[in-house]
Parts: C-alpha cells; sequence; structure tokens
C-alpha cells in the first residue's frame, strides 16, 4: 500500500461543491508545515449582546409557545437564510422536569441572520388554526432533533432536502422533501435501531454521514462522537465510527460514571467549505466519578475532519462558544448553563455566524447566535512566549545572519491542483504594514520555486482585510502550474512579529 498525500483538486469541483479552497491554520492537512509560528483558536465574540437572542417563544396557542430548542439547521439558499428548529406549544402534553421530546419541526427565514421571523405556512393546524409555522411531517412522532441537507443537484426534485431526526424510541427517521416545508417519511423508517443523538449531516462523494452523540443505548460507555454511513440516506450502517472522544481511557484513569468527566455532546454540527469540514461540538464537562448532572459544564468546542469519518481537535478543550457567557440560572445553587450546538455555520458580510440553544431546566426558552469576523476562527502568528507553537528567531539573529529569509517564519500548503485557467490567491490578514508584510511564493510540489512566483516576485501584502488579493510581477493570478502547486506563505520585515494570518483562499 502507498501512502498517498492530502491534496486539494481544485481543477474537476464536484456538482454544488466550491470552487475555492480555504486554508484554515487549524487545518493541518491544509496547511501541514510551518516554521517559527503558533497556532491559536479565536473565541466567539461576547454572546450577552443585544442581538440575543435572535428567536424567542412564540406566542400563547402557537407551536412554539412552551419550549423552543435549536437541534436544527440554518442555511443559506437563494440569498436568504433559512432554520429549521424543534418546538412545543402550550397545549402540547409536555413535562419540563423529565425533559420529554418535542412534538414540533418548526421553520423561520431571515435576510440577515439575526432578525428571524416566522412565516404563516397554513400547513398543519394547531390549537385550532394553521396561522403557524409548523412544517408539514409525519404525524404521532416525536423530534429530538431536526438537521436538514439541501442538495439542489438531486435528480429528483422531491428529494433534494434530506431530513434526519431522533424520533420515536429513540430510533433515527428520514425524510424528502422539494422545498424544506412538506416532508414525506421514509417508508424505511426507522432507519436506525439504536439511538444517535444527532446534529450533523454530510454529503461526500456518493456518500452521505450522519453524526452524532452515541452512549450507552449504542453500546458505548461514555458520550463519544459516532458517525453511520449511508449510500441512499435511507438504508444506514448499523455498524458505527467512533470519531472523536475525550473520555480517557486505560491506562489512563477511568471515570466509571455514566454522567461523569469530559465526553462529546450531540456529535458535532458540521460546515462543509470543501477542502475541510469545520464542526462545533458539545463539551460535556461532568464531575468527577459523579452522577450530579447540576454539576455538569457545557461549552462548544471546534473539531475538523476531511473523511466525515475521523475528526481532530486542533486545540484540546478550547472554548469557541462559552457558557460562562450566557446571563441564566437554573433554580438549583451551584448549577452552570449548558449550551448545544446545531448545523449553522453560515458567513454573511463580515461576520461568521451560527446558533446555539441553552439546554436545562428552566432553558429552552430561546436560539442565540455567536459571531466572529468573517472566516477567523483561528490564527498563526509569531509569539515569543508559547505553548502551543515554534519560537520565531529573534530579530538580532536575523540582522546577523547572511540569508535572513531562511529563518523567517512561514507555512507550506499541500499540494493543490489548479484547472487549465491557473487559480488568485487570497489572504484573510491583519496586523500587515510597511514595516510588517506577508509574502507568497508558488511552489511545485516537490518545493521548487516556480518561476515568476518566487518570493522576490510577490508584492508584500502590507494592508490587512477579509479577503486581499496576493500579486506578483506577472499579475495576481498564477498560469504557470503545469501540475500541483503548494503555496509558502512567509512573514517578513522589520516588524515580522506582527502579521496574523487567519485563512488563506485560492480559487479557480
Amino acid at each position: 500500500m502507498t501512502a498517498t498525500e492530502f491534496t486539494i483538486d481544485l481543477s474537476r469541483p464536484a456538482p454544488g461543491t466550491p470552487r475555492e479552497a480555504v486554508l484554515f491554520p487549524f487545518d493541518s492537512f491544509s496547511i501541514p508545515l510551518r516554521k517559527g509560528l503558533t497556532l491559536d483558536l479565536i473565541a466567539s465574540q461576547p454572546t450577552r449582546a443585544e442581538y440575543n437572542p435572535v428567536l424567542v417563544r412564540g406566542q400563547p396557542g402557537t407551536p412554539d409557545s412552551f419550549r423552543i430548542g435549536y437541534y436544527g439547521t440554518v442555511m443559506q439558499i437563494d440569498g436568504q437564510y433559512h432554520m429549521w428548529y424543534i418546538a412545543d406549544g402550550d397545549q402540547d402534553q409536555v413535562d419540563q422536569e423529565k425533559s420529554t421530546p418535542y412534538r414540533h419541526i418548526c421553520y423561520a427565514v431571515s435576510d440577515d441572520g439575526v432578525h428571524w421571523t416566522r412565516p404563516s405556512l397554513g400547513l398543519v393546524e394547531y390549537a385550532g388554526n394553521r396561522n403557524n409555522n409548523l412544517v408539514q411531517i409525519e404525524p404521532g412522532n416525536i423530534y429530538r432533533s431536526c438537521t436538514v441537507l439541501y442538495e439542489p443537484h438531486d435528480p429528483d426534485p422531491a428529494r433534494r432536502f434530506k431530513l434526519f431526526w431522533e424520533g420515536n424510541e429513540n430510533f433515527g427517521y428520514v425524510a424528502f422533501s422539494a422545498d424544506g416545508l412538506v416532508w414525506r417519511a421514509s417508508k424505511h423508517n426507522p432507519v436506525t435501531r439504536f439511538m444517535v443523538e444527532q446534529t450533523g449531516l454530510l454529503a461526500r462523494e456518493g456518500m452521505y454521514y450522519v453524526v452524532g452523540q452515541m452512549g450507552r443505548p449504542a453500546g458505548c460507555h461514555h458520550r463519544v462522537l459516532g458517525v453511520l454511513m449511508s449510500p441512499d440516506f435511507e438504508h444506514w450502517t448499523d455498524a458505527a465510527a467512533i470519531g472523536f472522544r475525550r473520555d480517557p481511557i486505560p491506562p489512563r484513569d477511568y471515570d466509571w460514571a455514566k454522567a461523569g468527566g469530559p465526553q462529546v455532546h450531540l456529535g458535532a454540527g458540521l460546515w462543509d467549505r470543501g477542502n475541510v469540514v469545520v464542526g462545533l461540538y458539545g463539551q460535556w464537562n461532568g464531575p468527577p466519578h459523579d452522577e450530579d448532572r447540576r454539576l455538569l459544564k457545557m461549552n462548544l468546542g471546534l473539531v475538523i475532519t476531511h473523511d466525515g469519518l475521523h475528526y481532530i481537535e486542533p486545540i484540546p478543550d478550547f472554548k469557541m462558544i462559552r457558557s460562562e457567557e450566557e446571563d441564566w440560572s437554573l433554580d438549583s445553587f451551584g448549577a452552570p448553563p449548558h449550551i448545544t450546538q446545531g448545523q449553522g455555520f453560515i458567513n454573511h458580510g463580515e461576520q461568521t455566524m451560527t446558533y446555539y440553544g441553552q439546554w436545562g431546566k428552566t432553558g429552552n426558552k430561546q436560539i442565540r447566535l455567536a459571531k466572529w469576523r468573517r472566516d477567523r476562527l483561528g490564527q498563526f502568528s509569531p509569539k515569543r512566549d508559547l505553548i502551543e507553537g515554534q519560537i520565531a528567531p529573534p530579530y538580532e539573529k536575523l540582522v546577523a545572519d547572511a540569508s535572513p529569509q531562511r529563518l523567517l517564519p512561514c507555512c507550506i500548503t499541500c499540494p493543490i491542483i489548479l484547472p487549465e485557467g491557473g487559480g488568485q490567491v487570497f489572504l484573510n490578514c491583519s496586523g500587515v504594514s510597511d514595516v510588517a508584510n506577508l509574502t507568497v511564493a508558488v511552489l511545485d510540489r516537490a518545493f521548487r520555486p516556480v518561476p515568476g512566483y518566487e518570493l522576490a516576485d510577490c508584492q508584500p501584502v502590507q494592508t490587512p482585510g477579509l479577503r486581499v488579493p496576493v500579486r506578483w510581477r506577472g499579475g495576481d493570478r498564477i498560469r504557470a502550474a503545469a501540475g500541483p502547486i503548494r503555496l509558502r506563505i512567509q512573514w517578513g520585515g522589520v516588524r515580522f512579529e506582527d502579521p496574523i494570518l487567519y485563512a488563506a483562499y485560492v480559487t479557480a
């Protein structure tokens, strides 16, 4: 068997997939090599903000007037944002003390991802009228989640929207729709015969992946991130991949309490960026060797995957969304807030946004929003005091060296295959100036500089921005690629320690 290097192919994009590679510093497959750089993840902006919550319970008599939970999906279609979430109303028989399952799937829309409205769909009667936002789906079922996938290129228009939910007996159920509002349940339901508390769905190369929490009902002592596969969205594997886990297993000290210690809650909600899939997972942190859930803490962390099966946490236990920001409390002293993810990363203008809910006795009342500057989820930068990365050389050593360029911080990408027309490069960066810059060289697969695209040919990037074009003497387009290329991104200038790289983009 021959090992194959991870390669990004932009020359033959599949229908509906991005014609752009997004190279995040925390993706060690896309950017495997670095020197003198430290990786940092970036927590969301404070969520105790004027825009939160973005959705609260409905008016009395509506189907989401008693509880709303995210556990759902947000996506952009034709310039508008669409949300599916689970709920129940004041006419439903619900026991919040026992966390009974939700009765309905509801729908909302937004033009900016912040201000949401409930359209009157007129599809399902509730409390004597149809003036509500209920989607039409299988009656008599329950809903602990509702994860939606949209495939506009599906040859069957009636199957372009696909839904996976945790329903009766905690089994997995699926349905199909032409518009995301009127759903036809599969005749093969339930499609799983064990509990999969999912928040993630992914389609890759003719295969579907559902990503969720697997615990004791699925044969796992603790909660882990598990993945099931299907070739057609209706027939799912009865065996699962354990894609990511946090609980220590022997010979490390094992916690036999089923709620104790670090675990993975609800799998991960996914964001498919083409060459990498970014995931947000629940950081279940139970009290050591204790079943008292009142002492449980829950934040949201970051994982990535390239195949849908195997997941990596770039910086273990880093809190991307912090529960300590929440301004709600439980009845019991010392019980902290628990936050829960769904599938809903979006880029809107200069912002990256995602959504989450609150779980607990007095939670389930609102859906909330977390924000970052666009694609600024992590960064590479030189640092003097560091833990994760590599130490950058002192300026005095650079001045004394005959070839200082070889000592400067840099990172090098995996091979990238461009189409015949070539491609362009953009940087998402800050901290650059006339004394601190970033330059980019194009290399072949064997790390040899491509003539006309060497560091000396590059116009130094000295202006910060979310998408700054890279230019060489011959222009801003790479045209001379006879095979796979790599990019070498180099830090430079008198204050070479100032620039920060959040992402690089390669477009076809």
